[in-house]
């Protein structure tokens, strides 16, 4: 009797069947000769026993297809995350694939989902959006012989979609210093303490500061502010801030939510944008160009669009390698700067 697509065999029921773990099942895949003769003889007889074919053999992608391509995200619903997905969505469905969303919370959940043989035998591919692995999560996530692709995650072990986040913080530095917007600050996150994550307002803090400095202009401790990424928590602590008296003449932002909230808490304060004190994102989601913010485009439609190819190329077999695609970003002025 056929099986139906979830009953469909995978490495975790080769382990327990041979009674090895899922990593010494992968490398009698991938290198046999590493492997003990009793032990490989326990793994191939398993395999013959449970019908088990290895991904990326003839027939195996008619076999496992099960119709659903997994998307894994730490930000669900933010505009960023909404806008990528807008761009993943239409190259898959063209292609009859229905998308999940899943979401992350916490580490425990993280591991959850990797650990989980009905989540692997649930889709038959996975998007990994501004996700980092551990390396255990690495292993397993390999072991499950999903195809998966990262985006915003320069994650050797995948292919992967990412922007240049260290030039849009040199383009934001150069448009100040161009237009001698100084002193100037920086607004950031707090979701570097999130370890799932990444954290890219790190690095464009980093290309940021170190051309402001190459330009011998040091970029002060008292004009760098964070708050989580939302409207309203950039807004509350921009306008503490300006209560004390302070005020740089620009605030390069690390993402547009944060630069909308700065724009409202210098209404509040009747500052004058961008005449008294210019404002600048990152992202351009659509709230971006409603508020005529000045902003630093990452393309997040393109690089979901793109990451869906790369999945679709992994699922048909025509791509083996690991690919990556590297975004370059572009600054957008509107009325803000």
């Amino acid at each position: 009797m056929a099986k139906n697509n979830d009953d469909r065999m995978t490495i975790y029921d080769v382990a327990q069947e041979a009674g090895v773990s899922i990593t010494t099942v992968s490398r009698f895949l991938n290198n046999p000769g590493d492997v003990k003769d009793t032990t490989s003889s326990r793994i191939a007889k398993a395999m013959e026993k449970l019908d088990y074919i290895p991904q990326g053999n003839a027939g195996t992608r008619a076999r496992r297809s099960v119709g659903r391509i997994g998307v894994l995200t730490p930000f669900f619903p933010a505009p960023s995350f909404a806008t990528r997905l807008s761009g993943t969505i239409p190259p898959l469905r063209e292609q009859n694939f229905e998308v999940i969303v899943y979401t992350i919370e916490t580490p425990e959940q993280l591991d959850e989902y990797l650990t989980s043989v009905p989540f692997t035998r649930r889709i038959d591919g996975l998007i990994l959006m501004s996700v980092h692995l551990t390396a255990d999560q690495h292993r397993i996530l390999k072991a499950s012989e999903l195809n998966v692709v990262m985006i915003e995650s320069d994650d050797e072990n995948f292919s992967r979609v990412l922007a240049d986040d260290y030039r849009g913080g040199q383009m934001a530095a150069e448009l100040f210093l161009e237009k001698n917007y100084l002193p100037c600050g920086f607004f950031g996150d707090k979701i570097k303490d999130i370890p799932y994550s990444c954290h890219p307002s790190e690095v464009r803090l980093r290309g940021y500061r170190e051309t402001l400095s190459q330009k011998g202009y040091e970029l002060e401790d008292q004009f760098i502010l964070e708050s989580e990424t939302r409207v309203e928590d950039a807004q509350k602590i921009f306008s503490a801030f300006l209560d004390t008296g302070k005020c740089p003449r620009a605030v390069f932002a690390m993402s547009d939510l944060h630069a909308i909230g700065i724009i409202k808490a210098a209404r509040e304060h009747g500052i004058k944008v961008p005449e008294e004190l210019a404002i600048l994102g990152f992202d351009d989601i659509d709230a971006a160009d409603w508020m005529e913010l000045s902003t630093i485009s990452q393309h997040l439609a393109d690089s979901g669009r793109i990451a869906a190819g790369l999945l679709l190329e992994r699922l048909s077999g025509k791509a083996e390698t690991i690919q990556k695609v590297n975004l370059q970003v572009s600054l957008i002025e509107r009325s803000t700067t």
